[in-house]
């Protein structure tokens, strides 16, 4: 009896997960139900134009590019947050006021998008 039941439970589950987890060879609509799985890549800097500036700099705009940028990108400075403008998901804008321009040095500069920091890129104030 013990033995019967076992093999019931077993059965039972082998339906339920081949049921509940679709083919989508047999279901031509599998591709296009609500749960659908996506990847998203963390976003990456290439580029920082200009990459150098003089210390005491009249402030300006600093032209970020790189890949997977989302609506609610925003610039870090030096760990501080910027006031930064999407462009789109290649390229934001953001803007540098005269206190982020008064210390020497090499500036670390990343991005954060959709939950996720982008490598860092150095920005040379010398």
């Amino acid at each position: 009896m013990r033995h019967i039941a076992s093999r019931s439970a077993s059965i039972l589950f082998l339906s339920l997960l081949t049921v509940g987890c679709g083919n989508p060879a047999h279901n031509p609509n599998a591709a296009n139900g609500p749960l659908r799985g996506f990847a998203f890549s963390p976003p990456s800097l290439t580029v920082l134009s200009p990459n150098a500036a003089p210390v005491n700099s009249v402030p300006f705009t600093i032209q970020v590019e790189g890949t997977n940028f989302s609506t609610d990108a925003i610039v870090f400075w030096n760990g501080k947050p910027l006031l930064t403008r999407f462009v789109n998901s290649q390229q934001l804008f953001a803007d540098l006021a005269s206190t982020d321009l008064m210390l020497s040095g090499m500036i670390p500069v990343y991005v954060h998008t959709g939950g996720l920091n982008s490598n860092t890129l150095e920005f040379d104030l010398h």
